[in-house]
Protein backbone atom coordinates (compact mmCIF):
# COMPACT_ATOMS: atom_id res chain seq x y z
CA UNK A 1 0.00 0.00 0.00
CA UNK A 2 1.19 3.16 -0.74
CA UNK A 3 2.58 5.88 2.09
CA UNK A 4 -0.23 8.26 1.42
CA UNK A 5 -3.05 5.79 1.74
CA UNK A 6 -6.28 7.02 3.09
CA UNK A 7 -7.24 5.26 5.71
CA UNK A 8 -10.38 6.40 7.40
CA UNK A 9 -14.41 6.17 7.47
CA UNK A 10 -17.67 6.92 6.57
CA UNK A 11 -20.64 9.38 7.99
CA UNK A 12 -23.63 10.69 5.87
CA UNK A 13 -25.36 14.38 7.22
CA UNK A 14 -29.24 13.04 7.75
CA UNK A 15 -27.76 10.07 9.14
CA UNK A 16 -25.16 11.26 11.76
CA UNK A 17 -24.93 14.55 12.19
CA UNK A 18 -28.76 15.41 14.14
CA UNK A 19 -29.11 19.34 15.35
CA UNK A 20 -31.98 19.31 12.91
CA UNK A 21 -33.33 21.79 15.03
CA UNK A 22 -30.86 23.72 15.64
CA UNK A 23 -28.51 26.18 13.61
CA UNK A 24 -30.75 27.69 11.61
CA UNK A 25 -31.48 24.17 9.38
CA UNK A 26 -34.20 24.35 7.46
CA UNK A 27 -36.49 20.56 6.85
CA UNK A 28 -35.26 18.19 4.58
CA UNK A 29 -37.76 15.66 3.88
CA UNK A 30 -35.68 13.46 6.57
CA UNK A 31 -37.02 16.29 8.94
CA UNK A 32 -40.72 16.08 7.44
CA UNK A 33 -40.57 12.37 7.95
CA UNK A 34 -39.36 12.91 12.19
CA UNK A 35 -42.30 15.13 12.42
CA UNK A 36 -44.99 14.22 10.38
CA UNK A 37 -45.53 10.47 10.70
CA UNK A 38 -48.33 10.35 8.40
CA UNK A 39 -47.04 12.48 5.73
CA UNK A 40 -43.93 9.92 5.18
CA UNK A 41 -46.22 7.12 5.24
CA UNK A 42 -48.00 8.96 2.27
CA UNK A 43 -44.82 9.85 0.20
CA UNK A 44 -42.87 8.02 -1.76
CA UNK A 45 -40.51 7.42 0.92
CA UNK A 46 -42.75 5.86 3.51
CA UNK A 47 -40.93 2.80 3.75
CA UNK A 48 -38.17 4.41 5.40
CA UNK A 49 -38.74 4.31 9.16
CA UNK A 50 -40.90 1.67 8.59
CA UNK A 51 -41.39 -0.16 12.10
CA UNK A 52 -38.31 1.39 13.26
CA UNK A 53 -37.24 4.91 14.72
CA UNK A 54 -38.71 7.54 12.51
CA UNK A 55 -36.90 10.50 14.15
CA UNK A 56 -34.25 11.61 12.42
CA UNK A 57 -33.27 14.83 14.70
CA UNK A 58 -30.77 14.06 16.60
CA UNK A 59 -29.43 10.60 15.31
CA UNK A 60 -25.67 10.44 16.44
CA UNK A 61 -25.36 13.66 17.45
CA UNK A 62 -22.26 14.65 15.87
CA UNK A 63 -23.44 18.43 15.84
CA UNK A 64 -22.44 18.28 19.75
CA UNK A 65 -20.11 15.89 19.53
CA UNK A 66 -17.87 16.74 16.69
CA UNK A 67 -14.74 17.69 18.30
CA UNK A 68 -14.89 14.53 20.29
CA UNK A 69 -15.34 12.06 17.45
CA UNK A 70 -12.49 13.44 15.48
CA UNK A 71 -10.38 13.64 18.56
CA UNK A 72 -11.54 9.89 18.75
CA UNK A 73 -10.74 9.55 14.69
CA UNK A 74 -7.68 11.31 15.07
CA UNK A 75 -6.95 8.46 17.90
CA UNK A 76 -7.11 5.96 15.54
CA UNK A 77 -4.72 7.12 13.19
CA UNK A 78 -7.40 8.70 10.73
CA UNK A 79 -6.23 10.11 6.95
CA UNK A 80 -9.74 10.98 6.11
CA UNK A 81 -12.97 10.92 6.87
CA UNK A 82 -16.06 11.04 4.61
CA UNK A 83 -19.23 13.03 5.59
CA UNK A 84 -21.83 14.96 3.78
CA UNK A 85 -23.01 18.45 3.78
CA UNK A 86 -26.71 18.80 5.10
CA UNK A 87 -28.04 21.26 2.18
CA UNK A 88 -30.42 22.96 3.97
CA UNK A 89 -27.91 23.68 6.61
CA UNK A 90 -26.39 25.84 3.98
CA UNK A 91 -29.52 26.97 2.41
CA UNK A 92 -32.60 26.24 4.32
CA UNK A 93 -35.21 26.75 1.62
CA UNK A 94 -32.24 25.12 -0.56
CA UNK A 95 -32.25 27.73 -3.00
CA UNK A 96 -33.04 31.42 -0.88
CA UNK A 97 -30.71 32.84 1.97
CA UNK A 98 -27.82 31.34 3.00
CA UNK A 99 -27.17 30.76 6.51
CA UNK A 100 -23.92 32.16 8.11
CA UNK A 101 -24.30 29.40 11.34
CA UNK A 102 -24.43 26.43 8.87
CA UNK A 103 -21.43 27.51 7.50
CA UNK A 104 -19.63 28.36 10.59
CA UNK A 105 -20.64 24.66 11.72
CA UNK A 106 -19.16 23.01 9.07
CA UNK A 107 -15.89 25.00 8.39
CA UNK A 108 -15.45 24.35 12.30
CA UNK A 109 -15.80 20.78 11.93
CA UNK A 110 -13.38 21.10 8.34
CA UNK A 111 -10.22 23.69 10.29
CA UNK A 112 -10.91 20.86 13.40
CA UNK A 113 -10.32 17.78 11.19
CA UNK A 114 -7.08 19.65 9.41
CA UNK A 115 -5.67 20.31 12.90
CA UNK A 116 -5.39 16.62 13.21
CA UNK A 117 -4.14 15.97 9.82
CA UNK A 118 -7.69 14.27 8.54
CA UNK A 119 -8.48 14.97 5.46
CA UNK A 120 -12.29 15.65 4.82
CA UNK A 121 -14.00 13.73 1.68
CA UNK A 122 -17.47 15.56 1.09
CA UNK A 123 -19.89 14.76 -0.47
CA UNK A 124 -22.45 17.57 -1.56
CA UNK A 125 -25.69 15.50 -1.85
CA UNK A 126 -26.45 12.18 0.39
CA UNK A 127 -30.23 12.17 -0.46
CA UNK A 128 -31.27 14.49 1.84
CA UNK A 129 -33.38 16.60 -0.39
CA UNK A 130 -34.96 20.26 0.78
CA UNK A 131 -38.34 19.71 1.78
CA UNK A 132 -39.01 23.02 0.05
CA UNK A 133 -37.65 21.93 -3.23
CA UNK A 134 -39.62 18.75 -3.18
CA UNK A 135 -43.23 21.12 -2.02
CA UNK A 136 -41.98 23.38 -5.23
CA UNK A 137 -40.26 21.44 -7.74
CA UNK A 138 -40.99 17.91 -6.71
CA UNK A 139 -37.25 17.20 -6.01
CA UNK A 140 -34.98 16.41 -8.71
CA UNK A 141 -37.64 16.15 -11.29
CA UNK A 142 -37.60 19.88 -11.98
CA UNK A 143 -35.50 21.63 -13.13
CA UNK A 144 -35.41 24.65 -10.82
CA UNK A 145 -33.58 22.28 -8.05
CA UNK A 146 -31.04 21.75 -10.48
CA UNK A 147 -30.46 25.22 -10.35
CA UNK A 148 -30.66 25.53 -6.56
CA UNK A 149 -28.19 22.88 -6.34
CA UNK A 150 -25.43 24.80 -8.71
CA UNK A 151 -25.96 27.42 -6.58
CA UNK A 152 -25.37 25.24 -3.30
CA UNK A 153 -22.10 23.69 -4.58
CA UNK A 154 -20.96 27.31 -5.79
CA UNK A 155 -21.35 28.53 -2.27
CA UNK A 156 -19.50 25.24 -0.65
CA UNK A 157 -16.65 25.42 -3.01
CA UNK A 158 -16.09 28.97 -1.90
CA UNK A 159 -16.65 28.68 1.81
CA UNK A 160 -14.96 25.06 1.93
CA UNK A 161 -12.49 24.81 -0.36
CA UNK A 162 -9.71 26.59 1.40
CA UNK A 163 -9.96 22.76 3.54
CA UNK A 164 -11.48 19.93 1.17
CA UNK A 165 -9.38 18.26 -1.27
CA UNK A 166 -11.85 15.73 -2.26
CA UNK A 167 -15.42 15.78 -3.31
CA UNK A 168 -17.82 13.56 -4.37
CA UNK A 169 -21.39 14.84 -5.93
CA UNK A 170 -24.46 12.36 -5.47
CA UNK A 171 -24.65 9.59 -3.54
CA UNK A 172 -25.22 6.74 -5.33
CA UNK A 173 -26.92 8.16 -8.19
CA UNK A 174 -26.58 4.82 -10.14
CA UNK A 175 -29.67 3.80 -8.53
CA UNK A 176 -31.90 6.29 -9.67
CA UNK A 177 -33.35 5.06 -12.20
CA UNK A 178 -34.58 2.08 -10.13
CA UNK A 179 -35.61 4.42 -7.70
CA UNK A 180 -37.21 7.81 -9.64
CA UNK A 181 -39.18 8.97 -6.98
CA UNK A 182 -36.60 9.10 -4.04
CA UNK A 183 -36.96 12.57 -2.96
CA UNK A 184 -39.50 14.25 -4.99
CA UNK A 185 -42.55 13.65 -2.72
CA UNK A 186 -44.64 11.72 -5.53
CA UNK A 187 -45.88 8.33 -5.84
CA UNK A 188 -44.77 6.58 -9.21
CA UNK A 189 -44.45 3.70 -10.08
CA UNK A 190 -44.34 1.34 -13.37
CA UNK A 191 -48.43 1.46 -13.75
CA UNK A 192 -48.50 4.86 -14.55
CA UNK A 193 -48.21 6.08 -18.16
CA UNK A 194 -46.08 8.82 -17.52
CA UNK A 195 -43.39 6.72 -15.06
CA UNK A 196 -40.88 6.55 -18.11
CA UNK A 197 -40.78 10.06 -18.97
CA UNK A 198 -40.51 10.78 -15.11
CA UNK A 199 -37.58 8.09 -14.31
CA UNK A 200 -35.40 9.52 -17.22
CA UNK A 201 -36.32 13.20 -16.44
CA UNK A 202 -35.47 12.83 -13.03
CA UNK A 203 -32.02 10.83 -13.43
CA UNK A 204 -31.13 13.58 -16.94
CA UNK A 205 -31.54 16.33 -13.98
CA UNK A 206 -29.64 14.30 -11.56
CA UNK A 207 -26.92 13.98 -14.05
CA UNK A 208 -26.68 17.90 -15.40
CA UNK A 209 -26.34 18.44 -11.68
CA UNK A 210 -23.63 16.27 -11.26
CA UNK A 211 -21.37 17.55 -14.55
CA UNK A 212 -22.13 21.10 -13.39
CA UNK A 213 -20.41 19.99 -9.99
CA UNK A 214 -17.28 18.96 -11.18
CA UNK A 215 -16.98 21.42 -14.09
CA UNK A 216 -17.38 24.10 -11.11
CA UNK A 217 -14.96 22.72 -8.99
CA UNK A 218 -12.64 21.96 -11.33
CA UNK A 219 -12.80 26.01 -12.33
CA UNK A 220 -12.79 27.42 -9.05
CA UNK A 221 -10.43 24.48 -6.83
CA UNK A 222 -8.32 23.44 -9.99
CA UNK A 223 -6.02 21.66 -7.20
CA UNK A 224 -8.85 19.62 -5.50
CA UNK A 225 -10.21 16.51 -7.05
CA UNK A 226 -13.85 15.52 -7.35
CA UNK A 227 -15.56 12.08 -8.31
CA UNK A 228 -18.87 10.30 -8.12
CA UNK A 229 -19.93 7.95 -5.85
CA UNK A 230 -22.09 4.82 -6.80
CA UNK A 231 -23.79 1.33 -5.16
CA UNK A 232 -21.90 -1.23 -6.67
CA UNK A 233 -23.98 -4.30 -7.17
CA UNK A 234 -21.46 -6.70 -8.51
CA UNK A 235 -23.49 -9.56 -10.13
CA UNK A 236 -22.36 -13.55 -10.79
CA UNK A 237 -24.44 -15.49 -12.75
CA UNK A 238 -25.81 -18.53 -10.99
CA UNK A 239 -24.80 -20.98 -13.06
CA UNK A 240 -22.23 -21.87 -15.95
CA UNK A 241 -26.12 -21.61 -17.79
CA UNK A 242 -25.33 -18.88 -21.07
CA UNK A 243 -28.76 -17.72 -19.98
CA UNK A 244 -27.57 -16.78 -16.29
CA UNK A 245 -24.52 -15.18 -17.49
CA UNK A 246 -26.07 -12.98 -19.57
CA UNK A 247 -28.68 -12.00 -16.66
CA UNK A 248 -25.34 -11.32 -14.87
CA UNK A 249 -24.10 -9.02 -17.39
CA UNK A 250 -27.15 -6.97 -18.02
CA UNK A 251 -27.36 -6.49 -13.89
CA UNK A 252 -23.73 -5.39 -14.09
CA UNK A 253 -24.51 -3.30 -17.32
CA UNK A 254 -27.53 -1.47 -16.25
CA UNK A 255 -26.53 -0.92 -12.23
CA UNK A 256 -23.24 -0.12 -12.58
CA UNK A 257 -21.58 0.65 -16.03
CA UNK A 258 -24.33 2.70 -17.92
CA UNK A 259 -24.09 4.84 -15.28
CA UNK A 260 -20.00 5.30 -15.41
CA UNK A 261 -19.90 4.97 -19.19
CA UNK A 262 -21.74 8.14 -18.79
CA UNK A 263 -19.57 9.87 -16.45
CA UNK A 264 -16.76 9.10 -17.65
CA UNK A 265 -17.28 9.61 -21.84
CA UNK A 266 -19.48 12.35 -21.36
CA UNK A 267 -22.76 10.88 -22.73
CA UNK A 268 -25.34 8.30 -23.07
CA UNK A 269 -24.22 5.33 -24.91
CA UNK A 270 -26.20 4.48 -28.02
CA UNK A 271 -27.95 1.79 -26.31
CA UNK A 272 -29.13 3.62 -23.74
CA UNK A 273 -30.25 6.49 -26.36
CA UNK A 274 -32.15 4.09 -28.17
CA UNK A 275 -33.85 2.59 -25.42
CA UNK A 276 -34.72 6.18 -24.58
CA UNK A 277 -36.29 6.92 -27.53
CA UNK A 278 -38.17 3.73 -27.84
CA UNK A 279 -39.99 4.77 -25.03
CA UNK A 280 -41.00 8.45 -26.38
CA UNK A 281 -38.40 10.01 -24.21
CA UNK A 282 -36.28 12.95 -25.42
CA UNK A 283 -34.20 13.83 -22.84
CA UNK A 284 -31.27 11.97 -24.45
CA UNK A 285 -30.59 15.02 -26.66
CA UNK A 286 -31.51 17.64 -24.07
CA UNK A 287 -28.62 20.33 -22.52
CA UNK A 288 -26.23 18.01 -22.63
CA UNK A 289 -23.24 19.94 -24.15
CA UNK A 290 -22.01 19.94 -20.39
CA UNK A 291 -21.86 16.16 -20.07
CA UNK A 292 -18.66 16.34 -23.12
CA UNK A 293 -16.89 19.18 -21.23
CA UNK A 294 -13.41 17.55 -20.42
CA UNK A 295 -13.48 20.10 -17.35
CA UNK A 296 -16.92 17.97 -16.37
CA UNK A 297 -14.78 14.63 -16.22
CA UNK A 298 -14.59 13.25 -12.30
CA UNK A 299 -10.95 12.68 -11.39
CA UNK A 300 -11.90 9.36 -9.30
CA UNK A 301 -14.41 6.50 -9.09
CA UNK A 302 -15.92 6.61 -5.13
CA UNK A 303 -18.18 3.58 -4.24
CA UNK A 304 -19.83 1.14 -2.17
CA UNK A 305 -19.46 -2.40 -1.33
CA UNK A 306 -21.15 -4.84 1.22
CA UNK A 307 -21.38 -7.81 -0.68
CA UNK A 308 -22.07 -9.52 -4.52
CA UNK A 309 -24.86 -11.22 -5.73
CA UNK A 310 -25.68 -13.61 -8.17
CA UNK A 311 -28.09 -13.47 -11.32
CA UNK A 312 -30.11 -15.98 -12.52
CA UNK A 313 -33.51 -17.76 -14.55
CA UNK A 314 -34.79 -18.23 -11.36
CA UNK A 315 -34.97 -14.54 -10.46
CA UNK A 316 -37.72 -12.41 -9.21
CA UNK A 317 -38.37 -9.08 -10.75
CA UNK A 318 -36.72 -5.89 -8.81
CA UNK A 319 -39.04 -4.44 -5.60
CA UNK A 320 -39.96 -1.08 -5.75
CA UNK A 321 -40.75 -1.24 -2.26
CA UNK A 322 -37.41 -3.54 -0.97
CA UNK A 323 -36.74 -2.28 3.12
CA UNK A 324 -33.25 -1.55 1.86
CA UNK A 325 -31.65 -0.01 -1.30
CA UNK A 326 -29.13 -2.11 -1.94
CA UNK A 327 -31.64 -5.47 -1.68
CA UNK A 328 -34.35 -3.30 -4.03
CA UNK A 329 -32.71 -5.08 -7.33
CA UNK A 330 -34.20 -8.84 -5.88
CA UNK A 331 -31.00 -11.13 -6.87
CA UNK A 332 -29.77 -14.41 -5.66
CA UNK A 333 -28.14 -15.44 -2.85
CA UNK A 334 -24.55 -17.05 -3.69
CA UNK A 335 -24.67 -20.55 -2.44
CA UNK A 336 -20.90 -20.52 -2.25
CA UNK A 337 -20.22 -17.82 0.68
CA UNK A 338 -21.57 -17.80 4.17
CA UNK A 339 -23.87 -14.93 5.18
CA UNK A 340 -23.73 -11.74 8.05
CA UNK A 341 -26.56 -11.98 10.75
CA UNK A 342 -27.98 -9.47 8.39
CA UNK A 343 -28.33 -12.19 5.57
CA UNK A 344 -25.60 -10.19 3.45
CA UNK A 345 -22.90 -12.64 1.88
CA UNK A 346 -19.86 -11.87 3.00
CA UNK A 347 -17.70 -11.61 -0.27
CA UNK A 348 -14.62 -10.30 0.26
CA UNK A 349 -13.25 -11.36 -3.11
CA UNK A 350 -15.63 -9.90 -5.06
CA UNK A 351 -14.27 -6.54 -3.48
CA UNK A 352 -11.43 -7.24 -5.46
CA UNK A 353 -13.20 -8.72 -8.42
CA UNK A 354 -15.01 -5.46 -8.69
CA UNK A 355 -11.77 -3.13 -8.01
CA UNK A 356 -10.24 -5.31 -11.15
CA UNK A 357 -13.23 -4.36 -13.24
CA UNK A 358 -13.93 -0.71 -12.64
CA UNK A 359 -9.88 0.30 -12.71
CA UNK A 360 -9.21 -1.56 -16.06
CA UNK A 361 -12.34 -0.28 -17.53
CA UNK A 362 -12.31 3.00 -16.81
CA UNK A 363 -8.78 3.75 -15.94
CA UNK A 364 -9.71 6.32 -12.66
CA UNK A 365 -8.60 5.82 -9.13
CA UNK A 366 -10.70 4.31 -6.90
CA UNK A 367 -11.88 5.16 -3.38
CA UNK A 368 -14.24 2.74 -0.99
CA UNK A 369 -16.32 4.89 0.60
CA UNK A 370 -18.50 2.14 1.85
CA UNK A 371 -17.80 -0.95 3.02
CA UNK A 372 -18.73 -2.55 6.58
CA UNK A 373 -20.41 -4.93 8.41
CA UNK A 374 -23.65 -3.97 9.74
CA UNK A 375 -25.79 -5.96 13.07
CA UNK A 376 -26.92 -6.30 15.81
CA UNK A 377 -25.11 -8.08 17.82
CA UNK A 378 -22.94 -5.54 19.50
CA UNK A 379 -23.67 -5.25 22.91
CA UNK A 380 -22.45 -2.86 25.57
CA UNK A 381 -20.97 -4.58 28.73
CA UNK A 382 -21.63 -3.57 32.22
CA UNK A 383 -17.86 -2.42 32.31
CA UNK A 384 -18.15 -0.53 28.88
CA UNK A 385 -17.24 -2.81 26.29
CA UNK A 386 -18.02 -4.04 22.72
CA UNK A 387 -16.74 -7.18 21.87
CA UNK A 388 -16.81 -7.32 17.90
CA UNK A 389 -14.63 -9.91 16.86
CA UNK A 390 -16.85 -10.79 13.39
CA UNK A 391 -16.56 -7.02 12.39
CA UNK A 392 -12.97 -7.84 13.01
CA UNK A 393 -13.01 -10.74 10.72
CA UNK A 394 -15.04 -9.26 7.98
CA UNK A 395 -13.07 -6.10 7.78
CA UNK A 396 -10.17 -7.99 7.85
CA UNK A 397 -10.61 -10.37 5.10
CA UNK A 398 -11.84 -6.74 2.96
CA UNK A 399 -8.81 -4.88 3.67
CA UNK A 400 -6.95 -7.63 2.58
CA UNK A 401 -8.49 -8.03 -0.94
CA UNK A 402 -8.05 -4.16 -0.95
CA UNK A 403 -4.56 -5.16 -0.61
CA UNK A 404 -4.21 -7.49 -2.96
CA UNK A 405 -5.93 -5.28 -5.62
CA UNK A 406 -3.49 -2.99 -4.97
CA UNK A 407 -0.44 -4.30 -4.59
CA UNK A 408 -0.75 -7.65 -6.67
CA UNK A 409 -2.88 -6.17 -9.35
CA UNK A 410 -1.88 -2.62 -9.44
CA UNK A 411 -5.13 -1.31 -8.80
CA UNK A 412 -4.65 2.29 -8.36
CA UNK A 413 -7.04 3.31 -5.10
CA UNK A 414 -6.75 6.37 -3.12
CA UNK A 415 -8.36 4.82 0.47
CA UNK A 416 -10.47 3.08 2.37
CA UNK A 417 -13.06 4.51 4.18
CA UNK A 418 -15.72 2.12 5.81
CA UNK A 419 -19.12 3.31 6.55
CA UNK A 420 -20.63 3.89 10.00
CA UNK A 421 -17.35 4.33 11.52
CA UNK A 422 -19.02 6.04 14.39
CA UNK A 423 -22.54 3.60 15.05
CA UNK A 424 -25.32 5.81 12.95
CA UNK A 425 -28.95 5.46 11.90
CA UNK A 426 -29.57 3.56 8.72
CA UNK A 427 -31.38 4.88 6.21
CA UNK A 428 -34.19 3.01 6.70
CA UNK A 429 -34.08 4.31 10.50
CA UNK A 430 -32.78 1.41 12.09
CA UNK A 431 -30.55 2.58 14.87
CA UNK A 432 -29.72 -0.88 16.57
CA UNK A 433 -28.08 -2.17 13.21
CA UNK A 434 -24.59 -0.79 13.98
CA UNK A 435 -21.24 -0.56 11.64
CA UNK A 436 -18.95 1.21 13.96
CA UNK A 437 -15.52 1.31 15.42
CA UNK A 438 -17.13 3.41 18.41
CA UNK A 439 -20.32 2.24 20.10
CA UNK A 440 -23.08 4.97 20.30
CA UNK A 441 -25.40 4.79 23.49
CA UNK A 442 -28.69 6.40 22.30
CA UNK A 443 -30.29 5.80 25.32
CA UNK A 444 -27.45 7.89 27.22
CA UNK A 445 -27.21 11.40 25.78
CA UNK A 446 -25.31 9.63 23.06
CA UNK A 447 -22.07 8.90 24.58
CA UNK A 448 -19.26 7.37 22.68
CA UNK A 449 -17.70 3.72 23.54
CA UNK A 450 -14.66 2.28 21.96
CA UNK A 451 -15.45 -1.30 20.15
CA UNK A 452 -12.45 -4.08 20.57
CA UNK A 453 -12.05 -3.32 16.56
CA UNK A 454 -11.11 0.76 17.61
CA UNK A 455 -7.89 -0.31 18.78
CA UNK A 456 -7.81 -3.49 15.94
CA UNK A 457 -7.65 -0.40 12.91
CA UNK A 458 -5.84 1.76 15.15
CA UNK A 459 -3.37 -0.79 14.70
CA UNK A 460 -4.16 -1.57 10.88
CA UNK A 461 -3.73 1.96 10.04
CA UNK A 462 -0.46 2.43 11.86
CA UNK A 463 1.61 -0.59 10.28
CA UNK A 464 -0.83 0.64 6.54
CA UNK A 465 -2.54 -2.25 6.57
CA UNK A 466 0.66 -4.71 7.13
CA UNK A 467 -0.70 -6.31 10.33
CA UNK A 468 -4.20 -7.34 10.09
Amino acid sequence: MQNDFLWGGSTSAFQFEGGANEGGKGDSFYDTISKNSKLAQESSEGWMGLNKIKDYSVTSDFYHHYEEDIQLMAEMGFKAFRMSIAWTRILPTGDGEINQTGIDFYSDVFKTLKEHDIEPVVTLYHWDMPQSLIDRYHGWYGIETVEAFKKYVEICFREFGQYVKYWLTLNENNLTLKLPAFGTGMKVSKKDSFYNEFAYRVYHNTNIAHFYAVKKCHEMLPEAKIGCMIASSLSYPLTSDPEDVFMALKHNQELTYDYLDLLCRGGYTRKNKLEMEAKKSTIASENTDLFSNPSAKIDFISFSYYFSVCSGTEQSSADENAETLQMMYQALKNPKLKESSFGWTIDPKGLRILMNELYDRYQLPLMIVENGLGVKDDILTEDKKVHDPYRIEYLKQHIQAVKEAVDEDNVECLGYLPWGCIDLYSASGDRDKRYGFIYVDYEDNCKRYKKDSFNWYKNVIQTNGEEL
